[in-house]
């Protein structure tokens, strides 16, 4: 039997709930010649009866006795694949049965680009839309652009799907990185081609406030890892001819920072919320000079109840334009 086209990988933590709808997404494509890779990360939930569940000669399931991490799970996965395309899909989204296929099609046709990734919806705990992928990419992005682009603009790791060659050079995701390991990697493959933009909607992204990510964000680890990896990564041997361009990453990724603080103000209270913002101007004075950034230190200082009602409002209000 002759190698599968695309590997499609979904490493998985205790996300029983939500498992079954990304394998059923991913096995659902229009475009069959696949494999689906499952890796447990030694989950205590019902993810092992689950998948047991399944008959299905395209479906591996591999499961960890030991915790190895997102990044070791996510390498694990890597290696496996045996299709000449790969994506790792999150144990909690979901696939349009036409994105792989458009994918492929899109990558066959720009032999050039490493990786290709897109829009994405994003969904809430139950499925319901909350809003959508916000990031302003062109249909092709050089390298270099789309290594800013990155920082800029963002990116949603499950609408990115690669060529399987530049990634298993790499050998491994860098675990250094931590839960920003996927953003490692992007901006490794940034560097070895074009970057292609999917601009439909084809992938459900959950955004879950119960979720490792969230956490991060609220306490303002995941500022200081982005800032971490984006000195790191201008220092590349490769990226080092981008280094006038960092300060424009840095104010991209302090304003992330800004975008979340309300969080912070939700689960830690007031003072940590403002402890929060002021190292985020100390490590990046200019992002003052942002009216978005003031608006969004306006609204993490507002009562929690504030807070809470206005983003009840703009949930419906996107769910209200899913439904039109």
């Amino acid at each position: 039997m002759s190698d599968p086209a695309v590997s499609i990988i979904i490493p998985t933590y205790n996300a029983a709930r939500w498992l079954g709808l990304a394998v059923d997404s991913a096995l659902a494509q229009t475009f069959t010649d696949i494999e689906v890779l499952v890796f447990d990360n030694a989950s205590t939930d019902t993810t092992p009866s689950l998948m047991a569940a399944y008959d299905d000669s395209r479906l591996t399931y591999v499961r960890a006795d030991v915790n190895v991490g997102f990044a070791g799970n996510v390498t694990r996965g890597i290696a496996a694949a045996k299709g000449r395309y790969m994506m790792v899909l999150g144990a909690d989204d979901e696939l349009d049965p036409r994105f792989i296929a458009r994918a492929v099609a899109a990558l066959e046709a720009h032999p050039q680009a490493s990786m290709l990734h897109g829009n994405a919806i994003w969904i809430d705990d139950d499925g319901h839309e909350t809003g959508r992928f916000s990031g302003q990419w062109p249909a092709v992005s050089r390298g270099d652009d789309a290594f800013i682009r990155c920082f800029t603009e963002g990116f949603c790791y499950s609408c990115v799907i690669s060529r399987s060659a530049p990634v298993k050079a790499l050998g491994a995701m860098d675990e250094t990185w931590g839960m920003i390991s996927d953003t490692w990697l992007f901006l490794k493959l940034c560097l070895a081609g074009d970057v292609l933009f999917l601009a439909d909607p084809l992938v459900r992204y959950r955004v879950r406030e119960t979720s490792l990510s969230f956490e991060l964000y609220a306490d303002g680890k995941m500022f200081d890892d982005h800032m971490r990896g984006l000195d790191e990564a201008f220092g590349w041997p490769q990226a080092r001819h981008l280094a006038p361009r960092a300060q424009e990453a840095r104010v991209a990724v302090a304003q992330q920072a800004l975008d979340t603080l309300h969080m912070a103000r939700l689960g830690s209270g007031f003072g940590p919320a403002m402890r929060k913002a002021m190292a985020v101007i100390r490590r990046v004075p200019a992002i003052l000079l942002r009216p978005r950034a003031v608006a969004r230190l306006v609204f993490a200082a507002l009562p929690p109840g504030v807070i809470r009602l206005v983003r009840a409002r703009r949930k419906a209000a996107a769910g209200a334009v899913a439904d039109t």
